[in-house]
């Protein structure tokens, strides 16, 4: 029997070290049939970075000879593309950035990762620089001419920069708006790289929680497609009910089938990412953290939500508040808790973190964050809490939030909840 992935990304450990895998290689071809730039959106904890280690495992040309072994009983092992093993892969990871000293952390983390890059692959190239951009637009000039075709992958692209947005929106203005910031420049170079004859970067994939930082550090102009609302990848992360009931019959869990199902279902279900998909998905993490104790203690959990997933949701109470008073988006949240009609447009995939109080665009945040889901309603989009974990989440977060405006509003805050 396999061990429970939990809190486990390493997609060549979870495959070779005996660990159950959810099989997602069959969105391997979709993403071919995508555009070559690409970001993938979704809440926390969702399994985003083992896709991306998932993808590095097929792409990577220094996988090639551990590729039957790593991929064994996947779709993908018999159903290979022409671009598997092509690349020379560089991963960044944005969430290794320190907030405390963001300019120096993420300048060692891209250093570390262009170095290792050039470590990895034995190219001979020598750097006698320190900046890493000027490092990149050496590497991606050596690239093309020696016909090196690269892969980049970012993996929580927008992690660090949405900490320092909550924290204080003046060093987020200055880290995706002025031409000397760091993060900008680090953007407007993958840019380059992809834009002239024989290109060293063929491929990009990023992932993260919301199109903000991407948006705004781009000035809304395009440095990829966004495959998040896409019907054809609702589940490229997440659990579908097939998936479950796949884990309780490898688990011998029958007999505690209509139990599991019940509790995770209310707990942990009913996120959907394309309204036209007749199915939602619960949360990877959840999952796994529910059945790790059903199986291993034969007990539910106590309590029913992951610690991981309580992000310090209490930060972003400047969203709904200002100068101590409440502003408009705080009625949205409001008729969310009670459970009463919030009916949207639609969900916007591109929008500026400056725009916040304008149209859709505060609903269309909670969703990225995974505070609402969404269903159709006639013209719109009825948005919900999706669980009774997220509505614990956002009772605590509110609560948060009264603890610290003035009296007058705490009192209407509390009649309402």
């Amino acid at each position: 029997m396999k061990k429970i992935p939990y809190g486990i990304s390493d997609f060549e450990r979870i495959k070779t070290d005996n660990y159950y895998y959810i099989d997602k290689t069959h969105f391997i071809p979709e993403i071919e049939d995508a555009p070559d730039y690409l970001f993938f959106l979704r809440p926390r904890r969702f399994g985003k970075s083992l896709i991306v280690n998932m993808l590095i495992a097929y792409y990577d040309i220094g996988f090639a000879d551990k590729f039957d072994n790593i991929f064994q009983n996947t779709f993908i092992l018999d159903n290979s593309t022409k671009l598997k093993n092509s690349f020379h892969v560089m991963k960044f990871d944005f969430s290794a950035v320190d907030i405390t000293d963001y300019i120096d952390s993420f300048k060692n983390h891209l250093n570390l990762k262009i170095d290792g890059f050039v470590d990895r692959y034995d190219i001979d190239l020598k750097f006698n620089i320190q900046n890493p951009i000027d490092k990149l637009e050496v590497l991606f000039d050596y690239c093309i001419k020696n016909n090196i075709s690269i892969y980049i992958f970012i993996d929580e692209y927008d992690n660090f920069v949405n900490k320092l947005l909550v924290s204080d929106i003046n060093i987020y203005k200055d880290l995706v708006t002025t031409k000397e910031a760091l993060y900008k420049q680090f953007f407007t170079m993958l840019k380059v790289g992809t834009s002239s004859n024989n290109s060293a970067i063929k491929k990009m994939f990023f992932t993260g929680v919301s199109p903000l930082a991407l948006y705004d550090v781009t000035s809304g102009s395009n440095i990829g497609s966004n495959l998040s609302l896409k019907k054809a990848f609702n589940d490229f992360a997440g659990v579908t009910k097939k998936e479950l009931d796949k884990i309780i019959i490898h688990y011998k869990l029958e007999d505690k089938k209509e139990m599991i199902f019940s509790r995770c279902t209310e707990w942990y279900d009913n996120y959907l990412f394309n309204e036209d998909i007749p199915y939602t998905i619960y949360n990877t993490d959840m999952i796994f953290y529910y059945l790790h104790s059903i199986i291993k203690e034969r007990i539910e959990p106590k309590p029913l939500i992951d610690i991981n997933v309580r992000t310090d949701y209490s930060k972003l109470k400047y969203l709904i508040y200002t100068n101590k008073k409440l502003n408009g988006n705080f009625d949205l949240v409001n008729r969310l808790i009670q459970n009463r009609q919030v009916i949207v447009s639609e969900i916007k995939d591109n929008f500026s973190a400056f725009e916040m109080l304008q149209g859709d665009n505060f609903s269309s945040f909670l969703f990225s964050l995974g505070f609402v889901t969404l269903e159709k309603y006639r013209v719109g989009l009825n948005l919900k809490i999706p669980n009774q974990t997220i509505r614990k989440i956002m009772a605590e977060f509110i609560e948060n939030v009264y603890k610290d405006i003035d009296l007058t509003y705490s009192f209407n805050i509390l009649i309402i909840i």
